[in-house]
């Protein structure tokens, strides 16, 4: 018979003071729950954007012992020296920097103004 007591305990409303606090719990974890829904949904959108946004971008790379003129994007070339090959080619910003031999067998970086076609800078490597 006393455990038919013990539960009747446990079962009897709460006070109005605790009922109160209990309800503003209930509320606080339901605007809690709807931000962080909110924000994973920010995130995520965007995730995406700048995975879709990523290919729009992108200047194309020129390929390997390419021909003269280097094409940078569609409506950018560089002329470089005559039988000058490209061994590679890096971004920054608003500068490329083309490396690759000249016709004598000397290695030459080229910086590019991507804006304007120039050729910035022309470095000389030496052994």
């Amino acid at each position: 018979m006393q455990d038919l007591n013990v539960d009747k305990e446990d079962e009897k409303p709460l006070d109005p003071e605790m009922e109160k606090v209990r309800r503003k719990m209930v509320r606080l974890l339901g605007v809690s729950l709807g931000i962080m829904f909110i924000g994973v949904m920010a995130v995520l959108a965007a995730v995406v954007y700048k995975i879709n946004a990523a290919g729009d971008d992108e200047i194309a790379n020129p390929a390997m012992q390419s021909e003269i003129p280097v094409m940078i994007s569609n409506d950018l070339e560089v002329i470089l020296p005559v039988g000058f090959t490209v061994v590679s080619f890096d971004l920054d910003g608003v500068r490329g920097a083309i490396m690759g031999t000249a016709t004598d067998g000397k290695q030459h970086i080229f910086i590019v103004d991507l804006k304007s076609g120039e050729i910035i800078s022309d470095i000389l490597l030496r052994n």
